[in-house]
């Protein structure tokens, strides 16, 4: 029976992963393990191994360790060094986001598989310093194939930016498996009003201002709009969900600052929803304004597109794939041109909702398994049942 071990940071495993290989496993003769670079509880070990035949994971830095952040660091690549040395071997070993300090423990896991896969997410390529791309670029040449999770464009600049020839290192794109869709699947105009009902905001119009703390969101910029317009944003709450990100604690103060000059009716979402609330979210959500400096076709947007929020968008981003399957968003030249179109926007808030009825359907049918199953089993080699 086939081996493959999946290497990868616990959310990234439960959201991603873990219905993807569900769903291989039904339809092939596999065994599956998994190791975990993040802290893990035991619910989360006993989640797992429902799935997966063994569960690898570090021993998290405690007491002393813990308090010093570079010894908790060294404490924490110490102990995955160690884990992946004890390691059985296996047919394929894949890397799923990868931390710039994989680069430490890859050539040891490399050592341990026949085949070694990459799949960049997003975040792990375009945020991160130049250093970080040196340990990326390492462990890229140690690979025999690497993926993205959707996006053609981003294929292309990791080609680019790493130096990938395909005589050695074959390229693709593997669409995971995310079980959020589900929730999307025949929810009605009811169920709209039901969501902000659930979010305690009945009879609102909701609007949604990106879905991290990074300072690539441009919350500024967003707020210096939504503030040109605020006499025009009475019967609308907007909200800005920070509750993860690079800088994020510095970019959550400066956001609140910023807001509490204006006259707007805002959330700052700092702590994590729950699943059912944060797809809730998602459902009331009537605009969506997503204008990051940079972006890979992130699943938050994807499922704002399902919810049927009308989305207003940068044209510098990558989605012309998204273009060419005809899903209906808005696009901006330049961050100045949102206070404008946002004001469009609100006039005549009823046709673009209208207009983005079609999305979902067409979202629903580009991550769904029968799309996407044909490139899970060519990339590991498996014979379906």
């Amino acid at each position: 029976m086939k081996k493959i071990l999946i290497i990868s940071e616990l959310h990234i495993i439960k959201t991603f992963i873990l219905p993807t290989i569900s769903e291989l496993k039904q339809d092939s003769e596999v065994q599956f393990d998994c190791l975990i670079v993040t802290k893990i509880n035991q619910s989360d070990v006993a989640e797992l191994s429902s799935v997966f035949t063994n569960v690898y994971f570090n021993k998290y830095p405690s007491g002393f360790f813990y308090r010093i952040p570079k010894l908790r660091f060294f404490q924490y690549m110490y102990g995955l060094i160690k884990l992946a040395k004890e390691l059985s071997n296996y047919d394929i070993g894949h890397v799923n986001y990868h931390d710039y300090y994989y680069a430490f423990l890859d050539p040891i896991i490399r050592k341990k598989v026949e085949k070694f896969y990459i799949t960049f997410y997003g975040s792990d390529f375009n945020d991160i310093a130049w250093y970080k791309h040196i340990g990326n670029k390492k462990s890229v040449a140690l690979a025999n194939k690497i993926f993205v999770t959707e996006n053609p464009e981003f294929l292309k600049q990791i080609i680019i930016k790493y130096d990938i020839q395909d005589t050695t290192c074959s390229t693709g794109i593997l669409f995971p498996l995310m079980s959020s869709f589900e929730f999307f699947k025949g929810k009605a105009i009811s169920s709209v009003e039901n969501a902000k009902s659930i979010l305690g905001l009945d009879g609102k119009r909701i609007i949604v201002c990106g879905y991290n703390a990074a300072p690539i969101v441009q919350h500024k910029g967003i707020i210096k709009a939504l503030a040109k317009i605020e006499k025009n944003l009475t019967d609308y709450v907007v909200v800005f969900p920070m509750t993860y990100g690079q800088m994020a604690n510095i970019t959550r103060s400066e956001v609140k600052t910023l807001l509490e000059a204006t006259s707007l009716n805002y959330r700052v979402l700092e702590d994590y929803l729950p699943i059912e609330k944060l797809l809730a979210l998602r459902l009331a959500t009537d605009i969506f304004i997503h204008i990051q400096i940079r972006d890979q076709m992130a699943s938050s947007l994807l499922e704002h597109l399902a919810a049927g929020s009308v989305v207003i968008t940068g044209k510098w981003l990558p989605y012309e794939s998204l273009e060419k399957l005809g899903v209906y968003f808005i696009q901006i030249e330049k961050e100045e041109d949102l206070a404008e179109t946002l004001l469009q926007v609100i006039y005549n808030l009823g046709t673009h909702l209208e207009l983005c009825k079609k999305n979902r359907g067409i979202i629903l049918n580009l991550i769904s398994w029968e799309k996407n199953k044909r490139s899970w089993y060519e990339a590991y080699n498996l014979i379906e049942k």
